[in-house]
């Protein structure tokens, strides 16, 4: 009976002593989530805004200037001359802007009788400027117009025979119309704008008119071929915001433009975000099971020596002295792997032949300091000619050459890691560039100075310096200081370069 109690007993409170832990594991798992879509947004929303500025607010900038560029050559007589067989100043500027301006592919040039020309020449049928779709109804002075996507009358047109057209209306000094000039839109050189950039979460960026045809994309073959879902361009009802897609399980973000009338999207597939958020997951869910592992292995053995423990303070309560070399030895060997455990834990941050931290350690420092939204600064060290020091001196050479190099390095700066082979990495935590900058230089010096006992031996290392924001994880941030530390050596090596 006693021992039946005795069981319900301890597991009553092994039971009891979960419950924290679950409530823990729960809280932290959702807000593990919430964490990873607040990231999500803020990360999309930003990356969209840039694309958007990239692909449509510069380039439109540029169009509007060379508009006015051009309204200031125009004159009545200009475009009379120009439509005419007679030669004019015009009949060299027109071509050269289209030749020379990758955004337009064609330009029409009328008056305000509906004559016209083309360039380049076209087997286009004749047709009626003023009946055209892209021709403004609007007679506002100096404002550039973007039409809709319309079915062009061109053959030379490389999109499905459709076309967008920038174009704006022509007055003279005494603000009488004269006539109007229009562009067609070069939208497969506009997407080229969108190659080669890596965007966050597998995402696509696309750019496309208010009737939902995908006008600007990566992939040019798709243009004006698979139109974006009216659902979408009825939701875009704000300047820019996000939404979920529950038909196609995506993430979209947009961005919203009244002239021209395009939207740009930002489209996140569901499994490219779960695939993202994934590994942090699985990462704390194995954490977690180790830790209630753990948890029911010492409940197992405090069962198993329950009533010893019982027994012993049963016996010190009521004065009775147990075996004190027994108590010495427990206290020696409890203290003993104490010691092992710091000594596991030094030998795991710490490289063996340098003393410094290791590339383990360096992981886990870059992920605490990325989730801490702190600044900083990242520099890439590498030996210069390390291998024909090696090969000229021999590998003790090499080694006495990397701890000198490491030692230097750590009464500099105070997180110094080895990265591999001659590479070390240094970090340095805050804004201050030109502060981060001498500590280095400081360092190659040091290094560039020293006097050796070997004859013919000099020493010198490259550097390459990446800043926080140059990434969003940390492989994009050693990517971008491997990038700089190549330009070191190509630049003659024994130098730093950092952020320009």
């Amino acid at each position: 009976m006693k021992n039946t109690i005795s069981h319900k007993h301890i597991l009553l409170f092994t039971v009891s002593t979960f419950i924290p832990f679950f409530i823990m594991f729960f809280y932290t798992f959702t807000s593990m989530e919430s964490r990873n879509k607040e990231d999500l947004i803020q990360t999309m929303t930003r990356f969209n805004e840039n694309s958007s500025k990239s692909a449509i607010e510069r380039p439109i900038q540029e169009m509007r200037l060379l508009f006015q560029s051009i309204l200031g050559q125009l004159s009545r007589q200009d475009i009379s001359n120009y439509i005419s067989p007679l030669h004019s100043e015009l009949n060299s500027i027109i071509p050269s802007i289209v030749n020379s301006t990758t955004f337009f592919e064609t330009v029409i040039l009328s008056d305000k009788n509906g004559n016209y020309l083309v360039y380049p020449e076209t087997k286009a049928r004749k047709f009626s400027v003023k009946q055209r779709p892209w021709y403004p109804s609007s007679s506002r002075k100096d404002e550039v117009r973007f039409s809709s996507p319309y079915k062009s009358l061109s053959d030379n047109n490389h999109y499905n025979g459709m076309a967008i057209t920038a174009s704006m209306n022509i007055f003279n000094e005494k603000s009488e119309f004269v006539g109007n000039i229009a562009f067609d839109l070069d939208l497969n050189s506009l997407s080229q704008l969108l190659k080669g950039s890596h965007p966050p979460y597998n995402s696509r960026f696309k750019v496309v008119s208010y009737d939902g045809s995908l006008i600007m994309y990566s992939n040019t073959k798709e243009l004006f071929k698979r139109p974006i879902p009216q659902e979408w361009i009825d939701m875009a009802k704000e300047s820019e915001g996000h939404f979920f897609d529950s038909v196609t399980r995506a993430f979209v973000f947009y961005r919203v433009y009244d002239n021209p009338e395009w939207i740009a999207f930002s489209i996140v597939s569901e499994s490219d975000y779960e695939a993202h958020s994934a590994s942090e997951k699985y990462s704390f869910i194995l954490v977690s099971a180790a830790c209630v592992i753990l948890y029911l292995i010492i409940m197992f053995i405090s069962k198993l020596y329950f009533r010893q423990i019982i027994t012993a303070l049963y016996l010190n309560l009521n004065g009775i002295s147990l075996d004190n070399d027994s108590i010495k030895k427990v206290t020696e060997t409890l203290a003993d792997n104490s010691k092992k455990l710091e000594l596991a834990i030094h030998e795991a941050e710490t490289d063996g032949l340098t003393n410094l931290f290791s590339r383990k350690k360096l992981n886990s420092d870059m992920h605490n300091i990325l989730l801490s939204k702190h600044p900083f600064y990242l520099a890439i060290i590498d030996v210069d000619n390390f291998k024909s020091v090696n090969d000229s001196f021999g590998h003790h050479t090499g080694d006495i050459v990397l701890k000198y190099i490491s030692n230097i390095g750590s009464e500099i700066l105070s997180q110094v890691y080895r990265f591999g082979g001659e590479e070390l990495v240094a970090i340095f935590e805050g804004s201050n560039y030109d502060a981060f900058y001498t500590l280095l230089d400081l360092w190659r010096k040091s290094v560039e100075e020293k006097q050796w006992r070997e004859n013919g031996l000099n020493v010198t290392f490259s550097c390459g310096v990446s800043s926080w924001n140059e990434g969003s994880n940390p492989d994009e941030i050693l990517e971008k200081a491997d990038s700089r530390l190549y330009q070191a050596k190509n630049s003659g090596k024994n130098c730093i370069v950092g952020p320009e």
